[in-house]
């Protein structure tokens, strides 16, 4: 007699176990992928707040004194990953001790 897989089966049960561990491995590669332009990846406002842990209107102000680099798209503004690490490590200060 073949064995049988069933949905009551351990193999079954291992397998849909699997599955969604996979699902759930592409759609956090998905949501952490960013697309790159001309090889630059671009960072949304919440990213660049969360970064820097400022407010939106921080945000502005640094945008309205050219402090940060930006485009926009369609009304949303974008900033360069590069740009912005390197403001990071230009603003570095060394600890005394």
């Amino acid at each position: 007699m073949k064995d049988c897989i069933t949905r009551m089966s351990e193999d079954y049960k291992e397998l849909k176990r699997l599955a969604v561990q996979t699902i759930a491995a592409l759609d956090k590669l998905l949501d952490e992928h960013r697309p790159s332009i001309f090889n630059e990846v671009y960072l949304t406002g919440e990213e660049v707040r969360e970064m820097f842990r400022i407010s939106q209107r921080s945000l502005q102000t640094y945008r309205d004194e050219r402090i940060i680099p930006y485009t926009t798209i369609g009304g949303k503004f974008l900033y360069p990953q590069t740009a912005i690490f390197e403001i990071l490590e230009r603003n570095f200060r060394k600890a005394l001790k």
